[in-house]
């Protein structure tokens, strides 16, 4: 499990106080030193914690529990100011926060993420009576963003989003849903909270915290214990769940991986149902899938996730090969290949870990798609969508199935071409000490800001592990080409531009051009401290047709 525990649940309710949030909104010392908005505070500055004693409440149970829980400045700012909102206004709502808010703070971690549930009114109504109230305490206020209903992209009631000092909240109703068997997009009314807790993905994500009354709600009853016990399970059986949305099979495995916890067993039973994978084919698009990727490799744990997906039997709905045109050799080689790009993926997320800090940019997700795409690497096939015409089965993969953008592709494709190359030369610097600063320069100098990753991705197709001599190994060949200043070398100025080169010479623009460019920037990688003169001598030397 992650290092982040649940938060102490205590047997008792010493010093809980329901009504915390309808006391005065601000104290003498909050007047005098106002809180900071995102305008005046100090970049990077920390706000403090409030520990608030908070109330757990099991669905029709008695309360008799209670925990601790860290608020910023701000957001205990927020709840006092929106008890005022409800008391000036009359309208009578219950504010409930719900989901990965709530679950982040009884793991002791800071979220951004309000999303809070109106049981009377709509968003933008409610607002607009924040906006009312906090112009006449003279505070700043926003202009309110109104995002229309639309299930394509998990908004399936109209949500009105404002800023309220330093923070942008969701303002929606609570709601129930109602699937069909031939759409993930439910038909959607305004529910209870017991509906809305139901109808979630997770049992850890169907928390909800009462703000009006300041305590936690676990209408699944499962979803504390899950927290504390590390498990993903669904609050509704996970069949009827998956069936109903399965790209909850992948959120599954998404937050699995993110959090080190458990998958249930009945909903890896679900998950791995033959049923449901024909549902995840049929009923969500790949770009819906791509997006839930997109999150496990921003994740501490990519490779797990890979792990679960292939567990799961889900590799070909992420990364499917064409389904013709396919030489029978390859669809055999082939075969296993699903299992081979998880080890790929485990062993560079390791090295990704000995890399960080020398590039400039974040690469792990172009590590990671490379480590994945290993198998595929070099592999051809006839696309029928584009006349028999011989392409890339991972062109096929990422771009025409799972529709990653075009860069993904080039940064890929990049990264396994140049490895390819370096690989040898890594090999022998290691077993001689011997570096070619010509042909390494120029693997570099295409690779450019990729030029770990390329290193990285070298040591993962020969299934190297960073061991304490693969590091060394690494760091070695690293050192060399910042001693031989090739970091950076895609930014070197050619001593000659092809003005300079056709002056030179009293030749006209041509195709003979470009190569001599590209002689030059080669005669550079070898002779590194020659000047444009020895430059313009050795070019008159050379017999170019």
């Amino acid at each position: 499990m992650d290092s982040a525990p649940i938060s102490m649940i205590k047997k008792n309710q010493d010093g809980y106080d329901k009504l915390f949030f309808h006391k005065q909104t601000m104290t003498e010392k909050e007047k005098s030193s106002p809180l900071q908005t995102s305008e005046t505070s100090v970049e990077g500055q920390q706000h403090p914690h409030h520990n608030i004693k908070v109330s757990i409440y099991y669905s029709d149970e008695k309360e008799s529990e209670s925990v601790d829980i860290k608020l910023t400045e701000s957001e205990v700012q927020l709840f006092k100011e929106l008890m005022h909102v409800i008391r000036d206004s009359g309208c009578g709502t219950t504010l409930r926060i719900a989901g990965g808010w709530v679950r982040d703070k009884l793991r002791g971690d800071d979220s951004n993420d309000i999303d809070i549930t109106l049981d009377n009114m709509m968003g933008e109504a409610f607002a607009e009576l924040v906006n009312k109230h906090l112009a006449s305490k003279h505070h700043q206020t926003h202009r309110i963003g109104v995002i229309q209903s639309n299930p394509e992209q998990s908004k399936h009631l109209e949500t009105a989003t404002v800023k309220v000092f330093d923070m942008w909240i969701d303002f929606v109703n609570l709601r129930s849903e109602t699937y069909t068997d031939t759409s993930r997009i439910p038909e959607i009314s305004i529910g209870t909270p017991i509906q809305d807790a139901l109808r979630r993905d997770l049992t850890i994500n169907s928390l909800f915290f009462n703000i009006n009354e300041n305590r936690i709600e676990d209408f699944t009853g499962n979803g504390i214990k899950d927290l504390k016990d590390g498990i993903i399970r669904t609050p509704l059986p996970s069949l009827t769940t998956f069936l109903d949305d399965p790209l909850r099979v992948f959120r599954s495995i998404r937050f699995a991986s993110r959090l080190g916890f458990k998958i249930d067993e009945e909903l890896f039973m679900a998950g791995s149902n033959s049923i449901v994978k024909d549902a995840i084919k049929s009923k969500i698009s790949h770009e819906r899938i791509a997006k839930e990727f997109d999150g496990m490799l921003s994740g501490k744990r990519p490779s797990s996730s890979v792990g679960l997906i292939n567990d799961f039997g889900l590799f070909d709905c992420l990364f499917s090969l064409p389904t013709s045109g396919l030489d029978e050799l390859y669809i055999d080689q082939l075969k296993f290949s699903h299992q081979d790009s998880e080890i790929y993926c485990t062993i560079a997320n390791h090295w990704i870990e000995v890399g960080n800090g020398f590039e400039e940019i974040d690469t792990k997700r172009q590590v990671i798609l490379s480590a994945l795409m290993l198998p595929f690497h070099g592999i051809q096939f006839k696309n029928a969508n584009k006349k028999n015409k011989e392409m890339s089965i991972i062109h096929y993969m990422f771009i025409e199935y799972i529709k990653f953008s075009n860069k993904d592709y080039d940064d890929v494709s990049l990264i396994l071409e140049c490895s390819e190359q370096l690989t040898k030369h890594i090999i022998n610097f290691n077993a001689t000490g011997e570096f070619n600063r010509k042909e390494i320069g120029l693997i570099i100098h295409r690779s450019a800001q990729l030029w770990l990753s390329v290193i990285i991705t070298s040591f993962v197709q020969r299934r190297e592990m960073p061991s304490k001599e693969n590091i060394k190994k690494f760091f070695g060949f690293v050192e060399a080409i910042k001693d031989r200043d090739l970091i950076g070398v895609w930014n070197i100025k050619r001593l000659l531009n092809g003005k300079q080169v056709q002056d030179l010479l009293k030749r006209k623009p041509g195709t003979w051009l470009a190569p001599i460019v590209q002689l030059i920037l080669e005669w550079q990688l070898e002779n590194p401290t020659k000047t444009e003169q020895e430059c313009k001598d050795w070019l008159l030397t050379l017999d170019i047709k």
